[in-house]
């Protein structure tokens, strides 16, 4: 994220994922809110939240900041959702794929 970025509010579509924020270089300066909470990013410390809570960030540094991004099923998820979810998201890959393959030829 360059200096002077704000990324403003907005969430994921379900509850069906935890999202990981580890930041690796470029805190100072940077913060994030998720739902009524703003924490001061450190390198290092992740923040782990539910994306369908509300959440923006801000970076006011001088420096760009990186974050390494994870994505996990959420714990509270049965096996048969995860199923489900997956099967979803592959099909959502391979159409994306099959478009894709079209406009390029």
């Amino acid at each position: 994220m360059t200096p002077g970025t704000h990324i403003t509010p907005h969430n994921g579509p379900t509850g069906k994922k935890l999202r990981v924020h580890l930041p690796l270089v470029g805190t100072k300066g940077a913060r994030m809110r998720v739902g009524d909470e703003l924490r001061h990013l450190e390198e290092g410390k992740c923040i782990i939240f539910d994306d369908s809570y509300n959440h923006e960030a801000w970076h006011d540094g001088e420096v760009t900041r990186i974050n390494l991004i994870l994505d996990f099923w959420h714990p509270n998820l049965s096996d048969a959702e995860v199923k489900f979810f997956s099967m979803i998201l592959k099909s959502k890959l391979k159409g994306e794929k099959l478009l894709s393959d079209k406009f390029d030829n």
